[in-house]
């Protein structure tokens, strides 16, 4: 990589630029020595040197120790490695779903400190309630947490649309309201910055950081569960509207004689592939009841209707396999779209993939183009919760990295 290119701006400004470089690296690739710095960023050895050494002074990087030899670039003793100071402060994520919240505290190098999933009748609120009851949360689970750290930030992952530019949640299935002024209402309450996402977008960001292979080319992640969502990163970069929103995959029409989907359409992906669509079906060729907490079936309740699927219920098995030829034709759409080099799928819904797998295979055999599909490398990640809360906490830690780049 080359040396940052002189800019017509005065020293200041190039000074913070380079100060943001670095911390952009350690955040993507870090800890790191501040020879892997200066490879990553093409800053000279004096200028890492400089800058990493005025973090330190500010207490935001600190030596975390020697690099392993393999990773060592030559002969002599390895680099010592920096890494952000985890004392800094800390950022908490909060992910909103149907009446159920995660909460998740991580320090400043973003490593987890806490995590806590909670159940909150939050469907009949107002948006005033809504906002009061989201900043009581934060707020209780700040003390609770006890870390003793200062709380440096906010990010939340909200279901549904969003608007990044006004921090409104624009339409939620966790809502009646609409155009809830979440960011505005938060940062009042609580005195904190606040950073809003789409969770599909910000589950999508922590998988694609997550690894370098990924932030290369285009990467289209596909979130199963309450709904369905879909994040495109092009070389690390995340895909967005106008007005910062993510892609409404799930909200696609993929048959106009579909079932009802929440947003109000009818026969959108969604509706199919969903987990309250899969419920809804397994009630129609089986003797399951409704779910017991309403208009979502909980985990346990899908978690008893994949084990009947996997113990050979051939109703509900040839559910599941009719699920994977929709995703089929899903993501036949998808490769057409963005010809992306890997599709990961992910969420919730994956506690289902053994039985659907195949039958997407087949049907992507049949209906993509054959050159595109075999270039999309499909991929099926594990669900882990923080997945629901890692993104917006990155999110947050790199707005707070570009304020704290700017020289004092």
């Amino acid at each position: 990589m080359n040396e940052i290119a002189p800019l017509l701006v005065g020293d200041a400004s190039r000074r913070d630029l380079s100060r943001q470089r670095v911390l952009e690296a350690l955040r993507r690739d870090g800890p790191l020595s501040r020879a892997a710095i200066g490879r990553l960023t093409g800053l000279s050895p004096a200028s890492v040197s400089a800058i990493t050494g005025q973090f330190i002074t500010e207490g935001l990087l600190c030596d975390i120790g020697a690099d392993p030899p393999e990773a060592s670039a030559g002969p002599g003793r390895p680099g010592q490695r920096l890494g952000f100071h985890p004392a800094r402060g800390a950022i908490i994520g909060l992910w909103v779903g149907l009446d159920r919240l995660i909460l998740h505290l991580a320090d400043f190098s973003g490593e987890t400190i806490e995590a806590r999933d909670e159940r909150l009748p939050l469907a009949a609120l107002d948006a005033e309630a809504l906002v009061a009851i989201l900043a009581d949360r934060v707020v209780h689970f700040s003390r609770e947490a006890g870390s003793g750290m200062p709380i440096l930030g906010v990010g939340v992952a909200f279901q549904g649309f969003v608007d990044q530019r006004k921090g409104e949640v624009v339409w939620s299935p966790v809502t009646r309201c609409t155009h809830v002024p979440l960011v505005a209402g938060l940062e009042a309450a609580l005195g904190l910055p606040v950073d809003l996402d789409n969770d599909a977008s910000a589950m999508a960001f922590a998988i694609t950081q997550s690894e370098p292979a990924l932030r290369e080319g285009v990467t289209a992640c596909v979130m199963l569960g309450d709904g369905v969502g879909l994040g495109v990163f092009v070389d690390g970069k995340p895909l967005r509207g106008v007005h910062g929103g993510g892609i409404e995959f799930g909200h696609v029409r993929f048959s106009a004689r579909g079932p009802q989907c929440r947003c109000g359409a009818r026969g959108c992906i969604e509706s199919f592939l969903a987990d309250y669509a899969l419920y809804r079906d397994a009630m129609a060729v089986s003797d399951i009841g409704p779910p017991a907490e309403g208009r979502q079936p909980s985990e346990t309740e899908m978690t008893r209707l994949v084990a009947r699927a996997a113990a050979g219920d051939p109703a509900l098995a040839g559910l599941f396999a009719e699920a994977g030829r929709v995703l089929a034709e899903s993501l036949t759409m998808l490769i057409r779209l963005f010809q992306p080099d890997t599709i990961v799928l992910c969420g919730p819904g994956m506690r289902a993939w053994p039985l659907i797998e195949e039958a997407l295979h087949a049907a992507l055999d049949q209906r993509a183009i054959p050159f595109l599909a075999r270039r999309a490398g499909i991929r099926a990640l594990p669900f882990r919760p923080a997945f629901l809360t890692e993104g917006v906490i990155r999110a947050a830690l790199e707005r707070l990295d570009r304020r704290l780049a700017a020289s004092s």
